[in-house]
């Protein structure tokens, strides 16, 4: 009856040994896909942070290319298409047209507006791309 116990002990002892190197190595590698996980979405922080700040340097060299011009060139100007039903539009075209192509000047503040606009618009941009790619990155 001794040897059996003693038996039955070593079986136990081998089994808790045995159980204790498997959760060991579950922890480890546990421990390795968290470790390459950060390391994925550190180097995606990076990837977007820098596409921003080039899409943001972009947004200001053509802000002040902007800036620095004559009045005449800092005119912001946008073709647009007036429908007959909306505006009075010039009699030019033909009886068919379902509108005229209109030039539409906006103001001084408003064309800086405009850049201001730009500019969050890339942002939001950014962060949404940064997020989407964030969310597929994870497990």
């Amino acid at each position: 009856m001794g040897q059996q116990m003693a038996e039955q002990r070593a079986e136990h002892i081998d089994l808790l040994r045995r159980t204790a190197e498997a959760n060991a190595q579950i922890i480890l590698q546990q421990q390795a896909d968290q470790q390459a996980q950060a390391q994925r979405l550190a180097e995606l922080d990076t990837k977007h942070t820098q596409e921003l700040s080039h899409a943001l340097q972009e947004n200001r060299r053509l802000e002040d290319l902007y800036s620095a011009a004559d009045d005449e060139r800092r005119r912001l100007r946008i073709d647009v298409i007036v429908a007959r039903n909306d505006a009075v539009v010039s009699e030019t075209t033909g009886a068919g047209s379902m509108g005229d192509a209109a030039s539409l000047e906006l103001s001084a503040d408003s064309g800086r507006s405009i850049w201001d606009i730009r500019r969050g618009m890339i942002e939001d941009r950014a962060k949404l791309e940064y997020l989407q790619e964030w969310v597929r990155a994870l497990p």
